[in-house]
């Protein structure tokens, strides 16, 4: 009968801590993804645009766009829907803010690019020279 019980306690306590294992880790899995697109959610948040539309706004390819590119189709566009031409502060403001856009993300991309690089000559620096 003792036998019985403490099998059944184990047993029941396996299922138990089975349970909670898996729903902590799918509860892990969703906050991992969460943080994984919230670097991209809050740049769109933050400037109110996603980066594939601010593309489209100013035309640009995004594999090979530039900062002078950028500045190029920036005040080509602002000029066209200015006050004296078409009187638009709507795609005005659409134009702004795609720029701005994509000025972050170059920004963010030259910061990750020059991390990368500082962190390559820290270790390059460390190891000695045989």
């Amino acid at each position: 009968m003792a036998h019985r019980l403490i099998v059944q306690v184990i047993f029941t306590g396996a299922q138990v801590f089975g349970r909670a294992f898996t729903e902590a880790y799918r509860q892990a899995a969703t906050q991992t993804a969460k943080q994984s697109s919230s670097s991209t959610a809050k740049a769109a948040r933050d400037f109110g645009i996603t980066l594939d539309e601010s593309s489209k706004i100013l035309d640009v390819d995004l594999k090979n766009v530039t900062l002078d590119k950028i500045d190029e189709k920036y005040n080509y566009l602002f000029d066209v829907n200015g006050k004296e031409k078409a009187n638009s502060f709507y795609l005005q403001s659409k134009v702004y803010w795609a720029a701005e856009r994509l000025k972050g993300e170059l920004k963010a991309k030259e910061e990750a690019k020059n991390a990368k690089s500082e962190t390559k000559e820290e270790g390059t620096q460390d190891q000695p020279k045989a």
